[in-house]
């Protein structure tokens, strides 16, 4: 009786839902900005799915070379070596076991109160938990009598698995939500949901809002929790399938019999953290494609799979799409360039490379950004010092948290290091394995590889001239978030280095003796679960990340100020509480100004009622502040709304009771105050 080969089932379905969600989010982009999500539009937005599917299914999941079919199938004599052995399920009993109480834990630490941090709520025996989960799981990758009964495609399930609950930690804790612009973005797409469009339209976020409307139409779930796992799901859905098939065909090319180390890697990679998955931004997710658009070119992937990866990003978000379309150029000018005369192919080269370098900051001018004027000697000494951090050492608390902040502190610096070497070490194993079972592979990896350098270089040239643009609508402090976002697109674009020279130390380790295997095995296991408490907010005594979460307690704050207006009124809070608004109100209380228009709670913090919350909480609560919000908006109420966690929340709490007209509380925690005309 033929075994069934659950490797390539499961590696083909995650082709199709890859496919089909690359589809739905440049075809809900399309169709969103040329005319609409309404009925009529997500019809058109499937059609374009269903048109898409069949045309490209052959060409996105089937392989045209050796070399992609290596990294995409599994072979049957692999598959054909399970069997039933009691060690290997006793094994997959104790993980499934701890990973149930890991869900556990965690729903025991959900909280609707205002958090700085996941770890405030969730039982401190999580990481014990952890730690024991991730040591089952490298056993049922790794170990010799446990590892080859257990068929590859289940490795990558459980794989999937880890990941899910190491990015879902936030999901599951923040009852009401986590962040502050998922709340954002969530307002919008329910107000594209019921009217179709929101105006003015933009040439960005469109990815996702087609993605994530177009589920919620035709599935019934909410935009709610469909914004919260999206990222955290697709992630854990996506990623470790694709990092392996990547490290499978390198291990392949240098003649390593490696069977279970490219799954260890897809492992420990984790150790490297994770913030940005574990929040649904636009942002967040056009990593995630990003990273799949950089892997698929290095695993030989067609070009029709590479465009649409690159595609999707950019409609996610252009600030990573375009360094992937730039990507996609040179992966594509690589392959065709040997019929190109000698000219032609330095002035290609320098087209991709200026619209890398360029096109970023150009994108940045036009979406509102101006150029300093602080002087480009200023800036450009801002952003070393944002690349070069300064290096920190331990403290004087427990050992636990000395090693997990002796990485922290150190942790910019170690990974320029890491990426330094593992660049030079990639290069200089593909000179030395000159022999392979295809003799352009080497050729196409250095190619690959100088293709890597070229983006980042450009890339380095467009995180400097960004650095030196400014936004009007954003608050001091997050000014050089865009520019900060490049040398993170950066890190992606040498993750293929990173993995790889990860791969070799594992094979290395593998080959030591059993004490020191031992000895790598609770570092690795250290690792991991400090990548995992540090990949979210923390707050301990060494770090305190400051930022609350929204709360109950801001929502019945904001419900409240609803009962006891009278009239049109605006409300001068922090984000967090306006975060609660947009959950509750969603867009659709704007005012006309002469100057902006602008919503009835501070959105967003760099806007001018954000500006007149801060002198009322910053200077004084004097009603002439408030009078003047008034008059800027056209209104004759406003409400002051203090969170207890405030800084000097006591001082102005105290100073708002001498000056409002009327004021409440709920609970002691938030305090409200109506001045009136």
């Amino acid at each position: 009786m033929k075994t069934m080969n659950w490797a390539k089932i499961t590696g083909n379905l995650n082709d199709y839902l890859l496919l089909l969600a690359s589809l739905t989010t440049t075809s809900g982009a399309i169709v969103y900005y040329l005319y609409s999500l309404n009925r009529v539009g997500i019809m058109l937005s499937l059609i374009l799915v269903i048109i898409g599917f069949v045309c490209l299914r052959r060409l996105f999941v089937k392989t045209a070379t050796n070399r992609e079919r290596a990294t995409t199938e599994i072979s049957s004599a692999e598959e054909n070596s399970i069997h039933k052995n009691k060690k290997a399920s006793f094994f997959i009993a104790a993980y499934v076991a701890v990973y149930a109480l890991l869900i556990i834990r965690l729903w025991a630490g959900q909280s609707g109160r205002a958090l700085i941090s996941p770890w405030e709520t969730v039982p401190s025996d999580f990481f014990w938990f952890y730690g024991l989960a991730s040591l089952l799981l490298i056993l049922i990758l790794g170990h010799k009598k446990i590892a080859t009964t257990i068929s590859p495609g289940f490795k990558i399930l459980f794989l999937a698995g880890h990941y899910l609950i190491s990015l879902a930690v936030a999901v599951i804790v923040y009852k009401i939500g986590y962040g502050y612009d998922p709340f954002i973005h969530q307002a919008t797409m329910e107000l594209i949901a019921k009217q179709g469009v929101v105006l003015p339209k933009t040439p960005y976020y469109l990815g996702e809002y087609g993605l994530i409307i177009t589920l919620h139409k035709i599935t019934g779930l909410s935009i709610y929790w469909l914004n919260k796992i999206l990222v955290p799901g697709l992630t854990a859905l996506f990623l470790p399938l694709a990092l392996y098939r990547f490290l499978k065909n390198a291990a392949e090319q240098i003649k390593e019999k490696v069977s279970a180390v490219p799954f260890l890697t897809v492992l420990f990679l984790l150790c490297l953290t994770f913030a940005p998955f574990v929040a649904t931004t636009p942002q967040n997710l056009s990593y995630l494609f990003l990273i799949l658009t950089v892997l698929a070119g290095f695993s030989g992937a067609s070009p029709a799979k590479i465009s649409l990866l690159a595609l999707a990003t950019a409609a996610i978000h252009p600030l990573t799409g375009l360094p992937a379309l730039g990507w996609t150029a040179w992966l594509i000018f690589e392959k065709h360039h040997h019929h190109l005369r000698p000219l032609a192919d330095k002035i290609i080269k320098l087209v991709i490379f200026l619209f890398t370098a360029l096109s970023l900051p150009i994108a940045l001018l036009l979406s509102g950004g101006n150029l300093s004027a602080d002087g480009g000697a200023t800036v450009f000494r801002e952003a070393l010092k944002n690349i070069f951090a300064h290096p920190g050492t331990a403290g004087q608390e427990n050992f636990i948290l000395n090693f997990i902040y002796l990485l922290k502190d150190n942790y910019n610096l170690l990974l320029i290091v890491i990426i330094i070497i593992a660049t030079l070490w990639y290069f200089y194993q593909r000179r030395s394995y000159r022999q392979t079972h295809d003799g352009q592979l080497l050729k196409t990896d250095k190619a690959l590889g100088q293709g890597i350098i070229f983006i980042n270089f450009a890339l380095l040239i467009a995180y400097f001239l960004s650095s030196q643009i400014r936004f009007n609508d954003l608050i001091h402090y997050e000014q050089n978030g865009y520019a900060d976002r490049i040398l993170i697109i950066i890190v992606i674009f040498f993750l293929p280095f990173i993995a790889l020279a990860l791969q070799m130390i594992i094979i290395k380790i593998r080959q030591e003796k059993m004490a020191i295997q031992a000895i790598w095995l609770i570092f690795g296991l250290g690792l991991l679960s400090a990548g995992l408490y540090l990949s979210y907010p923390r707050f301990d005594k060494y770090f305190n990340s400051h930022g609350y979460s929204t709360s109950i307690n801001d929502r019945q704050a904001v419900k409240l100020v609803e009962q006891m207006s009278s009239v049109p009124y605006i409300a001068l809070a922090n984000q967090q509480v306006s975060a609660a608004a947009l959950n509750i109100f969603g867009f659709d209380r704007y005012y006309h100004t002469p100057a902006e228009l602008t919503y009835f709670y501070p959105v967003p913090t760099g806007g001018t009622l954000y500006e007149y919350y801060l002198k009322m909480v910053y200077e004084k609560p004097d009603k002439k502040f408030a009078l003047a919000a008034m008059d800027f908006v056209g209104v004759d109420e406003a409400y002051l709304i203090v969170n207890k966690y405030w800084h000097q929340s006591g001082r102005i709490i105290n100073e708002a009771k001498l000056t409002a007209d009327e004021w409440r509380t709920i609970d002691g925690e938030i305090y409200i105050f109506k001045y009136s005309r």
